[in-house]
């Protein structure tokens, strides 16, 4: 009978990468068909991680702030203009010499204005007119910390706006706001804008008193309508998720008062109470005890819990005696019933009693205020619930008020199935149960689009790679996959991962090279010997099974008289990481088994033992609370198969995303699964297990090699990750774990016999496919613009640089500044300005004394000249281009016969504005006025991008390898990347017109090379010359 083959797929996938392999396995023998890695550039910006949409997304904010200002103001100037107080519009029609702004709008109140005064006061507040937020949660005590910061600062301001008649008088005749009148760092100069409106109201009266027939009641509510107007903020009802049980339903506001009960109960059901070492859920009675209070106070800690369900054990499972009366049960933030509360105070007794037997009209409320922005579309969402008009008022009220600033996100299921749950919650019964009860499946999910922008880009090479694959070596019976950990995640979120990652690299090589040789008097030998001594750390030298002392002696000791344990049995849940492993003495392993610190003690220890082996845990200030949850464990049972499940495979909604389009291309009669998600922390284990860790770490120093084709090495080790191969894993450790043996993941049973050696050819002969970057989008320059001057009859460029970063020499290079205001002599304030900074400067830049100009301001920047040319001309002065888009490649003999290499840069802007392509070649140390022009003389060879693969070959016969990186453009010199690690080739800028060759390669996505011979020049995909 011929051995059944099985080909699998695994695949190593990260924000950039995708390591893949096949592998096929017979009978206990296997052999690697093929391996690789695909990179990509991840849709985020490298030195922020922030998503590349981010950036857009604020570019585009501020250019429609701009482009709206400018509308508002262009309406302003076209009223004026029909009024008379202008005598056109055009765009500089209220700039007037010699009217200062701020003393007309405070003369206004008490002389005639002439009418281009008047229009150049009333212009200046609608020019600067004022914060006001539109936004429900920028109210009250809960609004965000920024604009409670900001609103604080004009609260103070407003104390001082008591003393005058309008801001605009404050403004000139304060002495706090003589010297400055614009915020710099903070927002002591901001201002409300009811309070201009204010302004204007008065202004308008005074004119109309003073005799001015300009100032009609008809330009005044056409002047605020225009000056004041501010757009609604977008509701977000259309955006909210359908719910996985009631797939008609959209989930539930998080705050609305059913959810809030569902998540209150479904905690409940999860906790255990207990004196010694008996535990009991809790009863339906101290369930409804708690329900009946539920909503009392905004959250409930256990200490009120116990006092309203009169809970006479000792204790709550995991829960320190000291903790209760500060713990919440549902929430860290003690607001498990925030919103209930909100409603209940707003409503009143009366009403909020009536609504309580209506809790559907109740749920809708709590969802109208949290994904409806604004009175104004609140209000008909009222009317079609069928509010009272009173109730919908105090509604109103609150929203005004901040009551609801907590209002918002939405909750995993509809408030109609937290409605349905909720009786079978009541009962005692626990999430999964109380759904089953409804007719629901707790595990049922939608998935949804994936809007994660790196997450997204992620899957979808994955989804192409993987069709690359399997037109070479067909569908694969297996497909494992991997996902890194920051896939899916926020740029927060990663960048905490980063420096979590760094900061943990720090402590390492503290204790590496200080601790662990001051304890134990030499270094550490092996990455176990570390693990040993940070356990041995983390549980103050002793054993806290037995509370036996652990000397330093015994970490580097090979007598096995301690070993590493896992809290939780390996075979049992599946857990490998730092917060499931302790330091014991070898006798209390043995002693332990395949247990549970629980089952142990309960077995085989008095209560006294117990108790004193938790209360050591529970003092133990440098366990962290999962690692103490994992010691004090009593319901093993119920967890162990949810736990495992979890930790050996990954259920990230990106994962998930990527198995569900996975397993559609699988034909439906194919009814076994087929997709498998591995966990990252598997995969590493098993790459010491089978010895082939040292291809992607240094065994030394345990620091990541860099080279990509690591991605490569882990699908080998994911394909061959077998089910059969973790249920032998499995076996191993539930055996080692029944004779209380030391229990680790080296020594294993490796795949096949051969497996190290083909592991590590196939690693040697990866080569790391990476994507050209075609496109031409991003920013067309930069969003700084330079100011331009010219100075002998040449422009220069001038930037504004921080004081901390001057130095004497670029005081010589501050300008004197244009005229503005009332400044009277620039000379004479550029000179008090440099003299301030020079003393500054000698004095060692004292952070406590920051320099001060002649007017008194603290000066932060300074405009400086430099040495830059004019890059992209905007608005009257420059912008540093934006990224090379492409360089193209020209060809011509010299006068020699020898060819030489001509390269052409182009950017972002030139590919928006220029109808054909630039045709100057870079020409180092010259001008580009005076850069060689491609005519007819020059062959086109081909254009390379960022990301192109190039074999360049230098005059003495060096040849370079590797991917084109960028284009100094004032020496002509290529920069390239090495093709396994895309790390920039040191020393390695390449002069390309002296170059003996110089090809352009294409690279598919299985890795496999070709060369490029000739391309066709195209501008916009039109073909050109």
């Amino acid at each position: 009978m011929e051995d059944l083959v099985e080909r699998i797929l695994g695949i190593d996938l990260g924000i950039a990468s995708c390591g893949w392999a096949v592998i096929e396995m017979s009978d206990g023998d296997g052999r690697i068909l093929g391996a690789g890695v695909r990179c990509w550039e991840a849709p985020e910006v490298p030195k922020t991680r922030e998503p590349k949409n981010h950036d857009r997304r604020l570019a585009r904010g501020q250019r429609r702030v701009i482009r709206r200002r400018r509308q508002r103001m262009g309406s302003i100037r076209k009223l004026f203009a029909k009024a008379g107080l202008l005598p056109d519009s055009n765009h500089d029609a209220l700039r007037t010499p010699g009217i200062d702004p701020w003393r007309v709008r405070a003369e206004g109140l008490d002389r005639l204005l002439a009418p281009a005064e008047f229009a150049v006061a009333l212009g200046h507040i609608a020019r600067h007119r004022g914060f006001r937020s539109n936004s429900k949660r920028d109210h009250g005590a809960n609004a965000p910390s920024e604009t409670s910061l900001m609103l604080k600062a004009m609260e103070a301001t407003r104390g001082k706006l008591s003393k005058y008649r309008t801001v605009g008088e404050m403004f000139l005749l304060d002495p706090e706001f003589e010297i400055r009148k614009r915020n710099r760092g903070d927002y002591t100069r901001s201002i409300l804008r009811r309070d201009l409106e204010d302004e204007v109201t008065k202004l308008f009266e005074r004119q109309r008193a003073l005799g001015n027939t300009g100032a009609t009641e008809l330009l005044q509510r056409e002047y605020s309508d225009i000056a004041f107007f501010q757009r609604r903020l977008a509701d977000s009802w259309d955006k909210v998720g359908l719910c996985p049980f009631e797939l008609e339903e959209k989930r539930a506001a998080k705050h609305s008062p059913s959810f809030e009960l569902f998540r209150f109960l479904a905690r409940l059901n999860t906790l255990r109470v207990g004196t010694g070492r008996t535990y009991r859920a809790l009863t339906e009675a101290e369930i409804r005890a708690a329900m009946a209070d539920f909503a009392s106070t905004k959250g409930m800690t256990f200490a009120r819990l116990r006092r309203v369900a009169a809970i006479a054990e000792d204790r709550f499972q995991s829960v320190a005696p000291d903790d209760e009366k500060t713990r919440d049960v549902v929430t860290r933030t003690k607001d498990g019933a925030a919103g209930t509360v909100a409603l209940k105070e707003c409503l009143g007794d009366s009403v909020w009693s009536g609504l309580l037997q209506r809790p559907e009209v109740l749920d809708r409320i709590a969802a109208i205020l949290t994904f409806f922005e604004s009175p104004e579309s609140m209000q008909p969402e009222f009317i079609r619930l069928g509010l009272d008009p009173i109730v919908a008022a105090a509604l109103t009220k609150g929203v005004a008020n901040g009551a609801f600033a907590k209002f918002k996100g939405a909750g995993h299921i509809s408030a109609k199935a937290a409605r349905n749950v909720i009786p079978h919650l009541m009962r005692g019964l626990t999430y999964d149960k109380a759904c089953a009860e409804a007719g629901y499946n707790h595990t049922q999910r939608i998935e949804t689009e994936i809007t994660n922008p790196v997450a997204r880009k992620a899957v979808l090479e994955a989804e192409k790679q993987i069709r690359a694959i399997v037109r070479q070596y067909g569908m694969p019976d297996r497909i494992h996959i991997e996902l890194a950990r920051d896939v899916g995640k926020s740029a927060e979120e990663r960048k905490e991962i980063s420096n979590g990652i760094e900061k943990r690299n720090k402590q390492k090589d503290r204790l590496r090279d200080v601790e662990f040789p001051d304890a134990v008097g030499r270094p550490p030998h092996s990455a176990e010997e570390m693990l040993r001594f940070e356990l041995w750390k983390e549980q103050a030298g002793k054993c806290l099974y037995t509370d036996e002392n652990i000397s330093p002696g015994q970490i580097a000791a090979g007598d096995n008289s301690v070993q590493v344990d896992h809290i939780l049995p390996w075979s049992r849940f599946g857990d490998d990481s730092f917060m499931n492993r302790t330091l014991c003495t070898a006798r209390a392993n043995q002693q332990k088994k395949g247990r549970t610190p629980f089952e142990w003690f309960k077995a085989d220890k008095t209560e006294a033992e117990w108790e004193a082996f938790r209360a050591r845990v529970e003092t133990n200030k440098h366990l962290r609370g999962y690692k103490k949850r994992n010691y004090l464990l009593l319901n093993a049972e119920e967890v162990e198969e949810r736990f495992k499940t979890r930790n050996l495979n990954d259920t990230r909604y990106a994962a998930r995303a990527l198995m569900a389009r996975l397993d559609a291309s699988y034909p439906p009669e194919l009814k076994s699964r087929r997709v498998f998600a591995r966990p990252g922390a598997l995969t590493q284990k098993l790459r010491r297990a089978w010895g082939v860790d040292d291809l992607k770490k240094d065994p030394a120093t345990r620091a990541r090699v860099e080279d990509d084709r690591h991605h490569a090495l882990d699908a080998i080790v994911l394909a061959a990750t077998s089910e059969s191969a973790l249920i032998r894993l499995t076996r191993a450790f539930q055996e080692a774990e029944r004779k209380g043996l030391a229990r680790e993941f080296g020594g294993l049973d490796l795949p096949w016999r051969s497996f190290i050696g083909d592991a590590r050819a196939a690693y040697l002969g990866v080569f790391v496919s990476r994507g050209e970057i075609r496109r031409a989008r991003g920013k067309a320059h930069d969003a700084t613009i330079k100011q331009v001057r010219e100075a002998n009859g040449e422009q220069v460029v001038y930037e504004r640089k921080a004081v901390d970063k001057l130095t004497l020499a670029d005081l010589d290079r501050i300008p004197v500044p244009e005229p503005y205001g009332r400044i009277a002599d620039p000379s004479k304030l550029r000179d008090g300005t440099v003299a301030a900074l020079r003393a500054w400067i000698d004095a060692g830049k004292p952070k406590s004394a920051p320099p001060r100009s002649p007017r008194g301001d603290v000066i932060r920047k300074v405009r400086v000249a430099t040495k830059s040319n004019v890059a992209v001309g905007i608005r009257g002065g420059t912008a540093d281009r934006g990224e090379m888009v492409r360089v193209d490649v020209f060809v011509k003999p010299n006068a020699k016969g020898i060819r030489q290499f001509f390269l052409v840069p182009i950017y972002p802007h030139e590919v928006a504005t220029l109808d054909k392509p630039p045709n100057r070649a870079v020409q180092g140390g010259a001008e580009e006025s005076r850069w060689p022009l491609m005519d007819s003389s020059y062959e086109f060879l081909w254009s390379i991008y960022p990301m192109s693969l190039l074999e360049l070959t230098k005059a003495d016969g060096v040849t370079i390898e590797g991917y084109f990186k960028g284009l100094d453009r004032s020496t002509g010199a290529i920069n390239v990347a090495e093709v396994t690690s895309n790390q920039k080739l040191a020393g390695r800028s390449i002069g390309a017109r002296s170059l003996a060759s110089f090809r352009k390669l294409s690279v598919d996505r299985l890795g496999r090379v070709s060369e490029v011979a000739r391309e066709t020049r195209t501008w916009r995909g039109v073909v050109c010359i």
